[in-house]
């Protein structure tokens, strides 16, 4: 039911929890529209319990937001699907257009996004966005890397900051708590915010050992704004080159990595699902799909909780499908990345009353 639809008259009176009940369940759109109708559904919308509750509700009614390069330009597509079929969507498109090189953060049905189209190439910039649930609190975690520091050898390696969107401030990273990270290398479209805590996969290069890459995972306490390392899971030598995409497992709030061997077999491919334990030390395997041919990576998932999970799968021909787990089918989505591009990155969304501050964010490097 839409707000329009439902009857008013002057002199109606509707119990406070039987309207609460009733106008948790209504769209983001129509709240805003109707906000101003009667008194008491203002004092609702903005009180932070009923914001919580209805952002509770709507994580039911979870979206799909999938960002990729065009298939005929150089553009980023950032399209929004409604449903499982992925027939009904919302382009965002024309609101990006101008992004030649934008990167995205989506936690808690806000979409934070960082344009780096006019940035000088020398330099990575690497974001976060999230949130401390106990205290309520956003936080945008900005890093800033020197991709040739021995040509800058007076400037350092790495500069990061927190902008606290409450105070709307920002606090320098001091040097002594960026050296767990200075020397790695963050890979920035695989990232994500759990429960208080944002993750980033990193890696480093080592030269002893063959050309090889050693990954870890970094994890950012958005409370305490301190970074700590996570190791790799330990998985085979022969698969030490691989690594992973970080994704949220809906319903229980848990962050894994789908690690997958497609680098060192480009015709058949095993994916393994890791979970984090709760304290954040261990991993531990919770499944391996595969082999599957032709399947350059597994990330995201869809239907979570309804009996029927679907898995997001990128094909080594750049194009997105749905893989069944019941059925052991792909759904083709009959999106293509565009030759050489990023290949695409997948997020949740769900409508939220969480209101921002008028004032823009911005940090000087």
């Amino acid at each position: 039911m839409e707000l329009s639809e439902w009857p008013l008259t002057s002199n109606a009176q509707w119990p406070d929890d039987l309207a609460t009940s009733i106008l948790l369940r209504f769209s983001v759109k129509s709240i805003i529209r109707f906000k101003y109708v009667l008194t008491t559904w203002r004092c609702f919308f903005d009180n932070p319990s009923f914001v919580s509750q209805h952002f509770c509700i709507s994580k039911k009614k979870q979206r799909i937001l999938v960002e990729y390069t065009d298939e005929y330009d150089d553009n980023f597509v950032l399209r929004m699907f409604h449903d499982t079929t992925l027939t009904t969507f919302d382009d965002w498109f024309p609101q990006f257009q101008a992004l030649g090189n934008g990167s995205f953060c989506v936690h808690d049905g806000l979409l934070c996004v960082c344009d780096m189209t006019f940035r000088i190439r020398r330099y990575l910039e690497i974001t976060g966005f999230g949130s401390d649930p106990i205290l309520n609190e956003y936080k945008v975690i900005f890093f800033v890397q020197n991709l040739k520091p021995h040509k800058t050898p007076l400037l350092p390696s790495m500069r990061g900051a927190v902008y606290k969107m409450s105070t709307d401030s920002w606090r320098e990273l001091k040097r002594k708590e960026l050296e767990l990270v200075e020397e790695k290398s963050f890979h920035d479209s695989t990232n994500a915010c759990v429960n208080g805590v944002y993750y980033w996969v990193v890696s480093d290069y080592d030269s002893c050992r063959a050309r090889k890459y050693e990954y870890d995972v970094v994890a950012f306490d958005i409370r305490k704004e301190v970074l700590q390392l996570i190791e790799w899971p330990h998985i085979p030598d022969t698969q030490q080159n691989t690594w992973g995409d970080l994704v949220i497992i809906p319903n229980i709030d848990r962050i894994s990595l789908w690690i997958s061997d497609s680098y060192t077999d480009s015709h058949t491919s095993n994916h393994d699902l890791w979970v984090l334990s709760e304290q954040g030390k261990c991993w531990t395997k919770l499944l391996t799909i595969g082999p599957l041919l032709e399947v350059h990576k597994l990330f995201g998932f869809w239907n979570m909780g309804k009996g029927n999970v679907k898995i997001f799968v990128q094909f080594t021909n750049r194009q997105l499908h749905l893989y069944d787990q019941q059925t052991h089918k792909f759904i083709d989505t009959r999106l293509r990345h565009k030759l050489n591009g990023y290949g695409f990155d997948i997020y949740t969304y769900e409508e939220s009353l969480v209101t921002i501050g008028r004032h823009t964010i911005g940090y000087n490097n």
